[in-house]
């Protein structure tokens, strides 16, 4: 009786081990055939030991959007050497083909000098050149300085006689205009404008560096200007005026005195002229402008440079780049 306990008991086991080895079989035999049914599942996981890589981030597309910037470009002109040639003075420009002589080039090109030099300088009726009435009551913005050697006399607060010599006269509101007289007539200043003058050897010349519109008004009635037909121009900010007793030359509309220029015309018979300057040029060739940028301490002072590095700014802007050569601009060695 014990002993077929045992069998039984026997028969049991092996039993159960058959229907645990069948259901292993049965789950391999399932894997087995999910494997094959789909084979583009991928398993993903990492060696052993090693930290999970981290997915590259998609980067963004660069986009350039382009630019576009204006840029107000003049073509550089050289001053030609015989500035008292009358084709300078009155130019003429004939009806040209496809090819040009040399005569014709030139003739071009003076042309077209001409029509920016003459954008410096404009004549006005001479009931437009401002009397005592406009000078106001308030002079304490008008300074004169002057450069060593030169002569002048101030007979009231508004006005200088200069009699040779370099001076800068500046103007800022709330004064309101101050009168230069020299040996051709009188220089009218207008408020918030620094003007240079400079007589020398029947040579004057007025340089405006800063004075916007109309403030800088010339009145020239004396000397080879006297007489009905006496001019009253004014001139803008960036340019020279030069008139003298004498037929201009090329020395007097282009001096060694370290200013770049470009664009000259002759006018007047040959006794007045108008340049075309770098502002950049003369803040670094004018002695009374270095001497001012290493002692601005004054009020009057920084303000007269602060206007100067402005307008520099914006005759650059203008001329679509810096005032050197590669506008045009030259000095003369």
């Amino acid at each position: 009786m014990g002993q077929g306990q045992k069998i039984n008991e026997q028969i049991k086991r092996l039993s159960q081990n058959g229907r645990a080895n069948a259901l292993t079989v049965a789950l391999s035999l399932g894997f087995l055939i999910a494997a094959v049914s789909f084979p583009k599942f991928a398993a993903h996981g990492q060696n052993y030991g090693q930290a999970p890589s981290t997915p590259m981030p998609t980067a963004m597309p660069v986009v350039n959007i382009p630019v576009h910037i204006p840029v107000i470009v003049r073509p550089p002109i050289v001053v030609p050497t015989d500035v008292t040639n009358p084709q300078i003075i009155n130019p003429t420009v004939t009806k040209i083909g496809p090819r040009l002589t040399k005569a014709q080039a030139n003739t071009l090109n003076q042309a077209t000098q001409t029509k920016f030099a003459l954008a410096g300088i404009n004549t006005i009726n001479i009931h437009q050149f401002p009397g005592i009435d406009k000078v106001g009551k308030n002079f304490d913005w008008i300074t004169v300085m002057a450069k060593e050697g030169a002569v002048y006399i101030k007979p009231n607060n508004y006005t200088a006689e200069l009699k040779s010599g370099d001076i800068i006269v500046s103007v800022k509101e709330p004064s309101k205009l101050a009168f230069v007289k020299t040996a051709f007539g009188d220089i009218a200043i207008g408020a918030n404008s620094d003007v240079m003058i400079c007589y020398n050897n029947g040579v004057l010349r007025v340089l405006n560096f800063d004075g916007e519109g109309r403030v800088l008004k010339l009145n020239l009635d004396k000397g080879p200007f006297a007489g009905p037909a006496d001019p009253t121009v004014t001139v803008a900010p960036g340019y020279e005026l030069v008139a003298s007793d004498q037929k201009i030359t090329r020395a007097e509309m282009r001096p060694h005195d370290g200013i770049a220029r470009r664009f000259g015309k002759v006018l007047e018979n040959g006794h007045m002229a108008i340049n075309e300057f770098s502002l950049e040029s003369a803040q670094h060739s004018v002695g009374m402008l270095v001497s001012l940028q290493q002692n601005t301490t004054g009020i009057k002072e920084r303000r007269i440079m602060t206007d100067l590095s402005k307008m520099a700014a914006v005759l650059n802007y203008r001329n679509g780049g810096a005032q050197g050569e590669s506008q045009g601009y030259r000095s003369e060695k």
